[in-house]
């Protein structure tokens, strides 16, 4: 029961930060302007609801993007504030902002 509402919740979360985006793209861009970190290549976010074609992992077990150079505009902003990261990944993701 669990992976279905994690599917259904991060479907949802997929669907606000397009439409959060589209509606506000100078506010996501100055806020990724204060992101700190750097990814895991972990895979999570790419693979939250519907996994991404993309997406395969290496022999150590860290994600790879076939699309690194031309991935969705999207994608390289994952997470783009604080109410961006997916709630069963922000523990996880190496991205994180300070309050």
């Amino acid at each position: 029961m669990q992976k279905i509402d994690i599917f259904f919740l991060s479907l949802k979360h997929q669907i606000w930060r397009r439409f959060y985006y589209f509606f506000n793209k100078k506010e996501v861009a100055h806020s990724v302007e204060t992101r700190k970190g750097e990814c895991k290549r972990c895979g999570g976010c790419c693979h939250t609801s519907i996994r991404c074609p993309s997406l395969l992992f290496d022999e150590s077990g860290y994600a790879i993007c076939k699309e690194h150079d031309r991935r969705p505009h999207m994608c390289k902003l994952y997470p783009f504030s604080v109410r961006d990261h997916f709630s069963h990944l922000k523990d996880k993701c190496g991205f994180w902002y300070d309050d």
